[in-house]
C-alpha cells in the first residue's frame, strides 16, 4: 500500500503539469516533489511521467494511475468531510476564498466584529478570482461574483447584488463635459469583456480605448489618475476620493454575490457560524 502523501504528490504534478507548480500548490520545495515522484515511480516500477521541456506529461500508465488516484482521493476527502462535518467546536482554521476587491471593500469591514464574536476561529483568506475546488477542500467557503448556476455538488446562497457604474476622476470628467468640441471619451476596458462596449457607445461618441486591465483595483487606480473612465462596483467607486459617476452612462445590470460551500461541511460549526454571520451582515455592505 502506498501512503496518501504519494498519491497527493502524484495528483499535484498530474494536474499542474510541472514540478514547480505542484510544489507551490503543496507548499513544499521543488526538490521534495521531484524526489517523491521519482521514489513513487521506482516503487511502482513504472514510468508515470514523460519529462519534457514543456513540463511533465502523463504516460499511458500515468493516465491509468490518475483514474485510480482520483477515486482514492474522493474517498479520502469524503472521510475528511464526514469527520470535519461533526466538528462542534467554534475554533480552528476556516479557509475562505474571495477576490481582493470584495475582501478589501466588503468583507474586511466586518471581520473585526466576527473575530470579537468568535475569537477561536482563525480565518485564512485566499485572495483569488479562481474557482477553488471546494470538493477537494482547497477552501471551506467561497465568495464569488457570478451569474453562472451553482454547481450541483455545492450549496449556494445569493447574499445580494453588486451595483456597477462608470466612474471618472472629477476634473477629467468636468473638462470632458465642458468641451465644446467634445474630445473622445477615454475608456479603461476589461480584459474579459468587450473592449469598446456597445452600451457606452450609444451614450458617447467617439470612444477611445486607452487601457485594459484584468483587475478592478487596477482599473480604479487608473481612473483616479485621470487616464479615463472605467466600470467599477459602486462600493469601490463611491468610496474613493476624487471620483464621480459618469452620469451619461446607462444604468448597468447588477451582479449577484454568492456564498458557496460543500454540503458535507454545513454541519461544521465554524462554517455555520461564518455563513450565518455573512448572511446577516454582508448584504448591508453592498447597499
Amino acid at each position: 500500500m502506498h501512503s496518501w502523501d504519494d498519491i497527493r504528490f502524484f495528483l499535484a504534478v498530474a494536474r499542474t503539469g510541472s514540478v514547480s507548480a505542484a510544489a507551490e500548490k503543496l507548499a513544499v520545495n521543488q526538490s521534495t516533489v521531484s524526489r517523491r515522484i521519482n521514489g513513487f515511480e521506482a516503487e511502482m516500477n513504472v514510468r508515470l511521467f514523460e519529462r519534457l521541456t514543456t513540463g511533465y506529461q502523463l504516460t499511458a500508465e500515468g493516465e491509468e494511475m490518475l483514474r485510480r488516484a482520483m477515486r482514492i482521493e474522493n474517498e479520502a476527502v469524503a472521510i475528511e468531510h464526514e469527520v470535519m462535518g461533526k466538528n462542534i467546536e467554534l475554533k480552528g482554521p476556516l479557509r475562505v476564498t474571495v477576490s481582493l476587491t470584495v475582501a478589501s471593500y466588503v468583507l474586511m469591514p466586518l471581520l473585526k466584529e466576527f473575530n470579537a464574536a468568535h475569537p477561536g476561529i482563525e480565518l485564512r483568506l485566499d485572495l483569488s478570482d479562481n474557482l477553488y475546488n471546494l470538493t477537494q477542500r482547497e477552501a471551506d467557503v467561497a465568495l464569488r461574483v457570478t451569474t453562472e448556476p451553482v454547481p450541483d455538488n455545492l450549496i449556494g446562497r445569493e447574499l445580494g447584488k453588486i451595483a456597477l457604474a462608470v466612474y471618472g476622476e472629477k476634473h477629467y470628467l468636468n473638462r470632458y463635459l465642458r468641451s465644446s468640441k467634445r474630445q473622445p471619451l477615454r475608456w479603461i476596458g476589461e480584459n474579459n469583456n468587450d473592449p469598446r462596449p456597445a452600451w457606452l457607445h450609444k451614450h458617447t461618441d467617439p470612444l477611445e480605448l486607452v487601457m485594459r486591465t484584468n483587475d478592478v483595483l487596477a482599473t480604479a487606480s487608473a481612473v483616479q489618475q485621470g487616464l479615463g473612465v472605467g466600470r467599477l462596483p459602486t462600493f469601490v467607486g463611491d468610496a474613493l476620493s476624487g471620483l464621480k459617476r459618469f452620469e451619461n452612462a446607462p444604468v448597468l445590470p447588477k451582479r449577484p454575490l454568492w456564498l458557496l460551500t460543500h454540503p458535507d461541511l454545513r454541519r461544521m460549526n465554524r462554517v455555520r457560524a461564518f455563513n450565518a454571520f455573512l448572511t446577516e451582515r454582508l448584504p448591508g455592505q453592498l447597499a
